[in-house]
């Protein structure tokens, strides 16, 4: 029975781990994020708050519908894509040199992520 509970609390701190060590993909924390690395003004951040917003809503509207993953991998690839441009749109140029490499930083995490993506 102590096993038992023991192997429980382990499984449910692993699981707490991995559930903190996700990304945020809150459209307010994202802002913020990015707020602090790119030294956005309150407007940039509000721009980006809502850019991050309504591609949150169409991604989530994405999953929603199902359908074949390869297609929806595509669709998103897109998404990110016309949200990094719009993004980009509203940096200044110091903005948005930071700006690429944080992309770079959020690919390499995707692919490290991904099983085998060592």
């Amino acid at each position: 029975m102590l096993r038992k509970l023991f192997v429980l609390g382990l499984l449910f701190a692993v699981s707490l781990s991995v559930v903190i060590a996700q990304p945020r993909f809150d459209p307010k924390e994202r802002a913020k994020e990015l707020k602090e690395r790119l030294k956005l003004d309150e407007k940039q951040t509000k721009q980006v708050e809502d850019i991050f917003t309504k591609q949150s809503e169409q991604m989530q509207s994405m999953f929603s519908g199902g359908g074949d993953r390869e297609q929806m991998r595509e669709q998103m690839m897109k998404l990110r894509e016309e949200t990094n441009k719009k993004i980009e749109k509203i940096l200044n140029d110091k903005q948005k040199a930071e700006y690429k490499k944080y992309q770079e930083e959020m690919q390499a995490r995707r692919q490290q992520m991904r099983p085998g993506g060592n």
